[in-house]
């Protein structure tokens, strides 16, 4: 059944399903597979046929299917788990009368255990060019009837799109409430939010030390971290003798909404206080080599 006549149960009853596949649940989140859920249909093919998977992402439901090659690659998010991604270009090359026959050939063609089956997936998530179309095609050929799931790219590029606009402003917001920020022209923060990548420290990680020339600029989004300067102490011993020792006392906080590093970065001046996380702090950060 298309997407369109399906009810808000069936669309559910889908959404489900996908949370059951690892493939998929290892690499988005769930309301992202609750919109791709929405752009789900299903397709039978004949025992024989070659399915074309350039344009999507598939899932066996029932039947079983051979790569054209034991070529693997998974395009989903970038990461390299093994999904199934087979180049169409391999085809003619490897079924051919005088190949078939080489030992190259037994080392390429995919053996019985590299079926596809029930569960399978094969196919891509990331939409191809146009132009690449012709030379850059995934691909299997069904040995039963099959029916399979499908889930086009274009649907998963929409989600894309949707989560990199969400997140650009979730940036804005961030840097424009920072003080230093504050009056600073919208497009020149979009300048900065390009550059900027989220990342997450633990409690009691040591962001930068006195005396050493900070990486990053960073927003701070969630959490806090205290700000320690360095001082030299003595203390006496119990031999009447007095020891040269180097303490850190705290100074105050950083917290959520406020900016560091700008001047240490630009100027490459050492920082003058040693900044250690409170307890698990996300913040944008923006590379010293980026900024450059």
């Amino acid at each position: 059944m298309r997407p369109i006549h399906r009810t808000p149960y069936e669309h559910k009853t889908v959404w489900k399903f996908l949370k059951r596949i690892p493939n998929l649940t290892s690499q988005l989140n769930d309301k992202h597979l609750k919109t791709l859920s929405k752009t789900v249909f299903s397709e039978t093919w004949l025992k024989g046929s070659t399915v074309i998977a350039n344009d999507g992402f598939y899932v066996i439901l029932k039947g079983l299917a051979r790569p054209q090659t034991n070529v693997y690659k998974n395009l989903i998010e970038g990461s390299d788990s093994p999904v199934s991604f087979i180049p169409q270009s391999f085809h003619s090359f490897i079924l051919s009368e005088k190949f078939k026959n080489s030992t190259l050939a037994e080392m390429c063609l995919p053996s019985y255990d590299s079926m596809l089956s029930k569960w399978s997936t094969f196919g891509t998530l990331e939409v191809i060019p146009q132009i690449e179309l012709g030379t850059q095609m995934f691909s299997v050929v069904t040995e039963d009837d099959c029916e399979v799931l499908k889930i086009p790219a274009k649907g998963y590029a929409k989600i894309k799109e949707e989560k990199i606009k969400i997140e650009n402003m979730q940036k804005l917001k961030l840097i424009h409430k920072c003080p230093y920020y504050e009056e600073w022209p919208t497009l020149s923060i979009y300048e900065l939010i390009a550059l900027l990548k989220w990342k997450k420290f633990p409690p009691g990680h040591v962001i930068v030390e006195s005396g050493n020339i900070i990486s990053f600029v960073g927003y701070i989004n969630s959490g806090c971290c205290n700000i320690y300067r360095s001082i030299i102490g003595f203390v006496k011993l119990q031999s009447n003798k007095v020891k040269r020792t180097q303490k850190l006392v705290y100074m105050g906080q950083l917290k959520e909404k406020e900016s560091f590093g700008e001047i240490s970065v630009l100027l490459q001046v050492p920082f003058a206080c040693t900044v250690i996380t409170e307890k698990e702090v996300e913040m944008a950060i923006i590379e010293d080599k980026d900024l450059f």
